[in-house]
């Protein structure tokens, strides 16, 4: 009778044990699932904000590429209008020096007497 107990018993404990297995290993699967389920939706939810950022990259990429060609274009036009600004006040001068050479030549000493006073100036006050 004693070995009938105990066989009941060890059949009673291995079924109790092969149920905990069996809830385990479910529970085991059904983490793995949503876990699989989970990262499949951050995956399309990754996949969505990519889509949707191309667009609005490229848009911002188009616009900074024109935003450049126009400042590149302003810039050729304010270099372009110093230069004929330049080659006009060369023309002057040389005009105001063909007609008065004595007055052009007293501002040029002049200048000159200036720049150098800076120059002295200056180099006193470094020693």
């Amino acid at each position: 009778m004693e070995s009938t107990v105990a066989g009941n018993f060890a059949r009673t404990s291995q079924a109790v044990a092969d149920k905990a297995t069996d809830k385990v290993q479910a529970g085991i699967h059904s983490a793995q699932e949503s876990a699989k389920d989970a990262g499949d939706a951050v995956s399309s939810k990754v996949a969505d904000a990519h889509n949707k950022a191309v667009p609005v990259i490229r848009k911002a990429s188009g616009r900074a590429q024109s935003t450049v060609r126009q400042s590149l274009g302003a810039i050729n036009d304010i270099a372009g209008q110093a230069r004929e600004a330049a080659a006009n006040a060369a023309d002057s001068i040389v005009s105001y020096t063909k007609k008065n050479p004595a007055t052009a030549l007293a501002i040029a000493a002049a200048s000159g007497v200036v720049l150098y006073a800076a120059i002295r100036a200056l180099r006193s006050s470094r020693d």
